[in-house]
Order: structure tokens, then C-alpha cells, then sequence
């Protein structure tokens, strides 16, 4: 019995089904919606002609298999499925297309079969569905579904846990196993919260007083018109920064990590507040740091999120061990000799939140730059670490930030 029958006596086929033989017009029609678009989206990633080719020709065969031919031509029974694994590929084919024209997509043509067809387009998929059933709940119900959501899942993240503990360990060497617990637990709530709440940005900015308190933004009055450098740690829902930024009309570029699964990019920038006021993004790429300058040379704001781990960053200290820290904020602030700006969030209760500026300051300066690059972001390290001390479970703990299989080694020697 059909899935949608039972009860209903309803069935409907939401796009044709023909059979394998196929018409003149036929292959028109599939050249223009299935290999064309393709071609398309393939060639404005500057992959090779020979690839657009061929991968078009995929995306034909693959198409024409979903949409014009029946399961049950394979021997197997019809059912109701089908309806959704046709309009599965055709949106994965146009938001294919539609992100593709998002420049920082040159990456994708380095990627492998598997990760270009199958493996990002489902993950952005999902993603998309996912931040389309959070939409559509209220803002405070949705923040409290994706934090039990998230609190749920983490059962099953043996990897990620094992991390966390390990980190938590290293931070907090004094706390018992029972604090450690609850920090776990609500750093997960807090991540879940962190993926609902960004399709509410709106929302919230609307009715900023009903969510947000702000301490000491007035600075950014202070600072409108003269180029300084913010920084924000993955704290919270980030997102939410833009909102004062916003309000003071400051304009504001945000340097962030660029996606690996490009497919996914619209939905990263929207976690950061895309939308909200004058708000632009720079990836972090080659061209960032050039991109940086020209904001800060033309009195404009430069944000960023310093408190990852990075491969090829400086030596410095965070919670008492070694790490490696980016070194562009230090740097962008020292060329322009302009004030840096710490901006915590601090998640309050449920969606609430509140946004503290804490004092500018000026970045080190003497003869050696190099030296001086690696104290201010000693002092950046300082302020964040202060802050994931004051609230442990609102920090992202799922980041190797001390690079713990190699921290290990060194232990043991």
C-alpha cells in the first residue's frame, strides 16, 4: 500500500515519470535542465573543459535515471520515495548552481568524486532542510529544540567527546569529573542552540531589547569612521555581534573560515549575521589579508574569530600550554597602528543574550614588529581565555586547540 494512500487514498507523482525511451524533444528538454545548467555551474569553477564535460554528461545520465524512470523498470516496487529522491536531486542540482557563483568555489574542483557529487550536495541538503524546520518554529522554541536536539546527537560523538575531555582536562585540571560533565553537556545544548537560532537573526534584531542587553556599546560610536580591529571568539551565538554593529551603524567585514563543502557557505555567513546591517565577509584566503587592509585603509571595521587551532600561526600560550595563534589581527592592527576591540557574548538564559565591549586597545609597538605581532596576540589569547573561564561550558571545546595528539608526545617525553 501506497505510503500516502493508506488512510488518505491520496498519490500523487509531483514529477513525470516516462518511460526509457526518450523523444527528440525529450533530449532536448534534458539538454537544457540537466546538461546545460550543469556546464554552467561547472565552468564558472574554472574546471577544466574536458571535466565540465564529462561531469555534465553524469549529471545528464543521473537526471534522466531519477526523473524519467521508474523504480519498478529496475524490478523493485513502486513507492512513494520516489517522489522525494527526484526532488531531492533536482534542488541539490540548482543550489549547485545558484552557490556556484560564489568565487572563493575554485577550491571545489581539488575535491574528489565522491565529496563534489554525492557527499557535499547531500550534507548541504540536509543542512539547508534543516535550517528551513528551525525557520519556521518560534525564535525561543526553536533555540530550546536545537539545544535538546544537539544534547541528544552528542551520545553518538565518540570522537568529539574524547576531544572535549581532553581539552576540558588541559584547561581545568583542577575541576572534578562532575563539573567537566555538566560543561560537556551544556556546551552541547549550546551548539544545538548555536545552528537553530541564526534563521531568527531577523527576529531578534527587530526586537533587539526583547533578547539582547548591550554593555558599553558606546564605543562603537567612539570608534564610527576610523578603522579598528574587533575580535569575538566562538562564544555564544556569534551571529548575534552584528546586531550593535547594526544599530551604532558602524559598517563592518567579517574575516571568517571558509568551508570546506562550499555548498554549505550561504548558511556559514548567515551564522554570522549576514543580512544585519552593513555586513560584508572576507574569507580567509590568499586575497583576505588584501581585502582586510583595503577595509581598514578606507576607515572601515575589521572583525575576527582568533581562538581556533592554526597550523601555521605564532607560538603563544593559551590556559598555560602551547599553541599556535593567527597572527592577522596583531598584524592588520600594527601596519594601520589602530585600536583592537574585545567583544564577548554571553549567552544569559535560553536565546537571551548579552554583548560586552570590553575597553580598545592599542597594539605593541617598538622596533621589532615581529615580536610586537606576537604580544598583542598574546594579549587577545589572555582576554578569550578570561572569558571561556568565566562561562567553560559556552566556549566551542570541539577544536583542537592545543593540538592534542602531538601535546601528548611531548608529555611523554
Amino acid at each position: 500500500m501506497s505510503l500516502f494512500s493508506s488512510g488518505f487514498n491520496f498519490n500523487i507523482d509531483i514529477l513525470p515519470t516516462l518511460p526509457l525511451k526518450v523523444s527528440f524533444w525529450g533530449v532536448i528538454a534534458l539538454f537544457l535542465f540537466a546538461f546545460f545548467p550543469s556546464y554552467i555551474a561547472y565552468a564558472k569553477q574554472s574546471i577544466q573543459r574536458k571535466r565540465i564535460y564529462i561531469f555534465s554528461l553524469i549529471d545528464f545520465i543521473v537526471f534522466y535515471f531519477c526523473i524519467f524512470v521508474k523504480i519498478e523498470d529496475f524490478y523493485f516496487d513502486r513507492a512513494d520515495i520516489t517522489i522525494f529522491a527526484k526532488l531531492l536531486y533536482v534542488l541539490l542540482v540548482l543550489g549547485s548552481i545558484i552557490d556556484a557563483e560564489d568565487k572563493q568555489a575554485n577550491f571545489y574542483r581539488k575535491k574528489s568524486f565522491f565529496k563534489k557529487f554525492i557527499q557535499h550536495p547531500l550534507e548541504s541538503f540536509f543542512a539547508h532542510v534543516l535550517f528551513f524546520v528551525f525557520k519556521i518554529l518560534p525564535p525561543s522554541f526553536s533555540s530550546w529544540l536545537g539545544g535538546r536536539i544537539a544534547r541528544f546527537l552528542s551520545f553518538f560523538q565518540i570522537k568529539y567527546n574524547k576531544l572535549i575531555d581532553a581539552n576540558l582536562k588541559i584547561a581545568f585540571p583542577k575541576k572534578s569529573m562532575e563539573e567537566k560533565r555538566k560543561i560537556k553537556a551544556s556546551m552541547w545544548d549550546m551548539m544545538g542552540r548555536y545552528v537553530s537560532e541564526p534563521e531568527h537573526f531577523d527576529t531578534i534584531f527587530r526586537n533587539y531589547k526583547k533578547y539582547l542587553t548591550f554593555e558599553n556599546d558606546g564605543v562603537l560610536d567612539e570608534l564610527k569612521g576610523k578603522p579598528f580591529v574587533a575580535f569575538i571568539a566562538h562564544y555564544g551565538s556569534v551571529g548575534l555581534v552584528s546586531i550593535p554593529f547594526a544599530l551604532h551603524k558602524v559598517p563592518c567585514s567579517i574575516i571568517y573560515k571558509y568551508p570546506s563543502n562550499n555548498l554549505t557557505n550561504k548558511l556559514v555567513i548567515k551564522s554570522f549575521g549576514n543580512g544585519i546591517g552593513d555586513l560584508k565577509f572576507i574569507p580567509d584566503t590568499s586575497n583576505g589579508t588584501k581585502d582586510a587592509m583595503k577595509v581598514l585603509a578606507s576607515g572601515g571595521a575589521i572583525m575576527a574569530v582568533p581562538d581556533q587551532k592554526f597550523q601555521t600561526g605564532v607560538a603563544t600560550k593559551f590556559f598555560g600550554k602551547a599553541v599556535k595563534s593567527p597572527i592577522g589581527v596583531a598584524k592588520l592592527a600594527g601596519h594601520f597602528n589602530c585600536p583592537i576591540l574585545p567583544v564577548q557574548l554571553i549567552r544569559e538564559k535560553g536565546i537571551h543574550h548579552k554583548i560586552v565591549f570590553g575597553e580598545p586597545f592599542m597594539p605593541f609597538k617598538s622596533k621589532n614588529k615581529e615580536d610586537d605581532a606576537i604580544k598583542t596576540t598574546q594579549k587577545i589569547n589572555d582576554i578569550i581565555e578570561s572569558w571561556i573561564k568565566q562561562n567553560p561550558s559556552q566556549w566551542f571545546w570541539v577544536h583542537d586547540r592545543w593540538n592534542i595528539k602531538n601535546l601528548l608526545k611531548k608529555e611523554k617525553k
